[in-house]
């Protein structure tokens, strides 16, 4: 049978009763174990004497018979300091006052720590080169970045079709009018008439966390690659009207330009990956160094604390109870567990930068031997948000099969740039097929095997467990711009410029083997060493 007053003395909770006059009359040992206030230290005293100065007005008791009130106040420690207590109290036909307290202080702590996370992510959205606005839809201002101040100056008390379009009222015609509407993704282009800069805007709908519909609006400045477009077009025409016989030419220009644009992309991403590396290092650093001194200095504190326990091993009641309150022996030892995993956390994060500056290699432009091995890590990496589980999909295992490989000669960071398409397109096929299959159990998996061909080649082997590809599709796979995602998701381009990149800059093959329903597999393969004659610049080689 249930026991009130078990409930009563066993509750982790504050329980407690209230005299019409304020006072405690009982409570549970709950206060001792979480404020250190044992029942004869309470009872008798007021209800007042513990609150905290500042949250006496907030923390009056109820008056009315039946009356429940609810407050958040701070309440004093023993120990002098002050613990936040979420309290529920009610008035009994009796006039006696019951109160239930909870301790809310870890609770406001992982607040704080979620609104530094939230401003870090306000200060990287601020160093985009992109400018980026969220749209409410009642068209009032949402959260904008720098970059869109700069372009549109600052939009504080105008609505959104005022700042940017200079309008009186939402336009059907515009894509944020059309994206509330449709509920589709708009992809579109702005010229702003007041510099010529032209801008590729991607508008598409979300759900804040109230369920309400926004639009995501995100710009990035095209001037230049528009320029090249239309410096391309032109000569492309002047090849076409001089000569027939420059067609060859003429397409090799064609996938250069396919190649530039996605460079371009990549180039911004390696800067933004490696700038953000950079800011971590510094203050990782600095953590790294300060924990060893850390370690040292409390070794010798704690030195000290064993002689004196040596030395007098008969402490005066005051500092008997004090050792027997803090739970010395605990604190002891529980401090060396504490300083451990800052270390181990510390060298997480140090090797999270070492991935991401390894994928970046903004400094190794040129071919050089590398470890791929690294090159594929690091990539991963840089994928693992997309790798684990969330609420509607699984997480996708990555089956990792190395051989012992020498230093590759290669260009690492355009390798690498072969590796993310390939790896992300397997990963776009797995999420594809839990989407078409919401009940299926299969374990999604990509394996990623490595394997020595002979004294000079290599071959890489990434394979997923997908839905596999049908044989035109593999026929068309590394045609420029050619893509089976929805529009605005692929541009068609990511397995041209791998296919360009294994063959004509490292002299390789890239194939591809699947079937319907039985996944995909992609096979790199490359020398070990390259041919030192051949390390032209293609492109320069083609305009000559």
């Amino acid at each position: 049978m249930f026991d009130l007053e078990d409930f009563f003395y066993l509750s982790s909770d504050l329980f407690c009763i209230i005299g019409q006059d304020g006072f405690y009359q009982q409570v549970n040992p709950a206060w001792e174990r979480m404020l250190g206030w044992k029942a004869e230290n309470l009872i008798g005293h007021p209800w007042l004497e513990l609150v905290h100065p500042e949250d006496i007005t907030s923390s009056q008791l109820p008056t009315e018979p039946q009356q429940q009130l609810h407050w958040d106040s701070r309440y004093l420690h023993k120990d002098g300091s002050y613990r936040w207590l979420c309290w529920s109290l009610s008035t009994s036909q009796k006039g006696l006052i019951y109160a239930v307290g909870k301790d809310i202080s870890q609770q406001l702590r992982r607040i704080e720590a979620l609104q530094t996370e939230r401003q870090s992510l306000y200060n990287l959205l601020n160093q985009l080169p992109a400018f980026l606005y969220l749209q409410p839809k009642d068209y009032g201002v949402g959260f904008f970045n720098q970059r869109f101040r700069e372009v549109f100056g600052d939009p504080t008390g105008k609505r959104c079709y005022e700042a940017i379009a200079g309008l009186k009222q939402p336009c059907p015609e515009c894509p944020t009018f059309r994206v509330f509407n449709s509920n589709a993704p708009q992809l579109w282009e702005w010229v702003d008439s007041k510099t010529d800069r032209v801008y590729q805007i991607y508008d598409y709908p979300f759900k804040d966390m109230n369920g309400e519909p926004m639009v995501v609006e995100m710009g990035l400045d095209i001037t230049a690659v528009k320029k090249a477009e239309a410096a391309l077009r032109e000569r492309e025409q002047e090849l076409i009207l001089k000569n027939q016989q420059l067609q060859e030419t003429l397409e090799q220009l064609q996938k250069t330009q396919t190649q530039l644009i996605q460079t371009e992309k990549m180039s911004s991403l390696g800067q933004l990956v490696a700038g953000v590396a950079h800011e971590i290092n510094n203050p990782i650093n600095f953590i790294n160094g300060n924990i060893t001194h850390a370690k040292e200095y409390i070794r010798q504190l704690l030195k000290i604390l064993q002689l004196y326990q040596k030395e007098y091993p008969q402490p005066t009641p005051v500092i008997q109870e004090e050792i027997e309150a803090i739970e010395l022996d605990f604190l002891i030892e529980d401090l060396k567990k504490l300083l451990n995993s800052m270390q181990i956390g510390s060298d997480r994060i140090s090797n999270i930068v070492l991935s991401l500056r390894n994928f970046s290699r903004l400094d190794e432009a040129e071919m050089k031997a590398v470890n791929i091995h690294e090159g594929i890590d690091s990539t991963l990496m840089i994928l693992q948000n997309r790798l684990k589980a969330k609420p509607d999909s699984s997480q996708i295992q990555i089956i990792k099969e190395y051989a012992q490989l020498p230093l590759i000669e290669c260009y690492a960071g355009q390798l690498n740039q072969v590796f993310i398409n390939i790896i992300t397109n397997a990963i776009d096929a797995l999420e594809e097929l839990h989407i078409k299959n919401q009940q299926s159990s299969c374990n999604p998996q990509i394996t990623i095997r490595t394997e020595l061909l002979n004294s000079n080649r290599v071959a890489i082997e990434i394979a997923d467990n997908g839905g596999g590809m049908s044989q035109e599709i593999q026929q068309r796979l590394f045609d420029p711009f050619f893509t089976t995602k929805v529009v605005g998701k692929g541009t068609g381009l990511g397995m041209s410029i791998s296919y360009q990149i294994i063959t004509e800059k490292h002299r390789g093959q890239l194939r591809c083997f699947s079937s319907l329903g039985k996944g995909a597999k992609l096979i790199i393969e490359i020398p070990i060493q390259q041919n030192k004659r051949i390390k032209v610049n293609l492109l320069s080689k083609h305009i000559k």
